[in-house]
């Protein structure tokens, strides 16, 4: 049976574009210093898992529990198996994803949690619903990424362009999708 069948909606965050569901294991009760954990499930067929970004403030952490995990980070692309582990430090380029024939499920988190249980639950909660997503689950409307990513500027850019050139651009953009609807209210994933 798949464990994926017997968890609710409650349980675990889906985003079936992306292939990707995520169950919070530990929350931080301080999100300034603690971290967040969470279970991770990406289906099988390689292109699941965030484009190259980089977490500014976060050491992400993950750890292969079954399948396999491709990784690229500092400038190195290796394969996990069962039991091996990844640390990703804070301001390192990385990205992830199934490098097997079957579905990867990881142990991980980010250290400290920040908002990253808000962020994740409206970016799944948008794909699942719906709403147009890149391949790896984010928000293809760009007045809406706008809106949502001036809010949450602490916590991932963008490997392909410099930090400064996004936030450029999320500061330019954003003010027109508010102008036009978009906000970060979403209380019905929050």
């Amino acid at each position: 049976m798949d464990p994926l069948d017997v968890l609710t909606d409650d349980d675990v965050l889906r985003s079936p574009p992306a292939g990707k569901y995520v169950r919070f294991l530990e929350r931080p009760d301080d999100r300034e210093v603690d971290p967040l954990r969470f279970e991770m499930w990406l289906d099988a067929d390689g292109s699941h898992g965030p484009m190259p970004h980089v977490h500014p403030e976060q050491d992400e952490f993950l750890q292969v529990i079954d399948g396999r995990l491709g990784i690229s980070h500092e400038g190195v692309t290796e394969t996990l198996s069962p039991g091996e582990r990844v640390v990703v430090s804070a301001g390192d380029v990385h990205h992830f994803w199934n490098a097997g024939d079957e579905r990867l499920h990881l142990r991980g988190g980010v250290d400290p949690g920040l908002r990253t249980e808000t962020f994740m639950r409206v970016t799944y909660g948008l794909a699942r619903d719906g709403a147009p997503v890149t391949g790896s689950g984010m928000p293809l409307n760009a007045l809406r990424l706008a809106v949502l990513l001036d809010e949450f500027d602490d916590m991932l850019f963008l490997a392909a362009l410099p930090q400064w050139l996004q936030l450029a651009g999320i500061r330019a953009v954003a003010p027109v999708g508010r102008l036009v609807g978009y906000d970060n209210g979403y209380p019905e994933y929050r």
